[in-house]
């Protein structure tokens, strides 16, 4: 996993984040989906394909993964929403997507057929295989029994969002058909489709920023212009202040090399970058008193008073070793 991969899952990790994505992605951007209703559920996937009788596991690991419960029209409703980061394009994604949404629906049918084999063991009546659960009598029909799954029970919907943190737009499949070669109609009827939700920023438009309600817009505008124009974008924040997981998100992932301190909790961008023009100001003028053959002692000197900054941070500067 790449630098863009493990800032990024990192970042995405917080509710706020996460579930501005997905408000962006479903709602267009309505706040629909809350932080507070976000639970971190386990992104290993361990299953046994559904009806496989070998009993072979395949493990698959997830990079985000979280349950959404909310309240909508007055009916509590259940959704996992899982994100897939990717700093380079991954031409096969449809299929890597489509193999971990169907793990997840494997692994509730076997969480429910778990849950009513252990049920069917207590059970009073185990010929018509009937199963106490609390005041209520659950009979299960032998095609129920044998699925482990009830004619009635309803699968907890997932949505999984790719989130491409390139610099160029997605050039992959979007869709399982993108990936075929189908010129029989007649049989591409017959063959199910799988699509992905993507959320690129070198794809989207500038007016799609601001669809955002925290400062994860302000990322993907500087992910989709970080080769030309990030300090632009910067400079045009007029020293709004950023939160700080998206300062340091962004230094580390498009290195802009901003000096700010990460133990604010928030950043203002603008002085951030005028600190790094000063520092490569500083970094140059230490290189060219170090060719003139300048002790350290003397550039630090020199620094000090040009710069008017500190002893220590000039030292910072200096290699370690030659560090006083």
């Amino acid at each position: 996993m790449g630098v863009l991969d493990t800032e990024g899952k990192v970042y995405l990790s917080n509710n706020r984040i996460f579930a501005d994505a997905f408000n962006y992605l479903i709602y267009d951007g309505e706040e629909v989906i809350k932080a507070e209703t976000l639970r971190e559920l386990d992104t290993t996937q361990i299953t046994v394909p559904y009806g496989n009788d070998t009993r072979v596991p395949v493990q698959k690991y997830r990079d985000i993964l979280k349950l959404w419960n909310a309240m909508m029209d007055d009916e509590m409703i259940y959704v996992i929403l899982g994100a897939e980061l990717q700093g380079n394009v991954h031409y096969g994604m449809p299929v890597k997507n489509g193999l971990y949404d169907m793990i997840g629906y494997s692994n509730q049918i076997e969480e429910a057929r778990r849950s009513y084999r252990r049920k069917t063991e207590k059970a009073d009546d185990e010929a018509n295989l009937s199963i106490e659960d609390g005041a209520v009598k659950i009979k299960l029909t032998s095609d129920e029994f044998l699925s482990g799954f009830r004619k009635g029970d309803k699968l907890i919907p997932i949505v999984t969002a790719v989130v491409y943190l390139g610099a160029e737009p997605w050039d992959g499949s979007t869709s399982l058909y993108d990936m075929m070669d189908i010129r029989d109609e007649r049989i591409r009827r017959f063959v199910p489709n799988y699509w992905i939700n993507l959320i690129s920023p070198a794809d989207m438009s500038d007016d799609d920023f601001d669809k955002f309600n925290t400062d994860f817009g302000f990322a993907m505008q500087v992910l989709k212009h970080q080769k030309e124009d990030a300090d632009k974008i910067i400079g045009a924040t007029n020293h709004r202040r950023i939160d700080r997981d998206t300062a340091f998100f962004l230094n580390r992932a498009v290195n802009l090399g901003l000096e700010f301190d990460e133990k604010e909790d928030t950043v203002d961008m603008c002085e951030s970058m005028e600190r790094r023009y000063k520092k490569e100001k500083i970094t140059g003028a230490i290189e060219i008193l170090k060719e003139d053959g300048k002790s350290d002692e003397d550039i630090i000197a020199r620094i000090v008073q040009k710069y008017q900054v500190t002893r220590d941070y000039v030292i910072s500067l200096l290699a370690p070793k030659t560090a006083l």
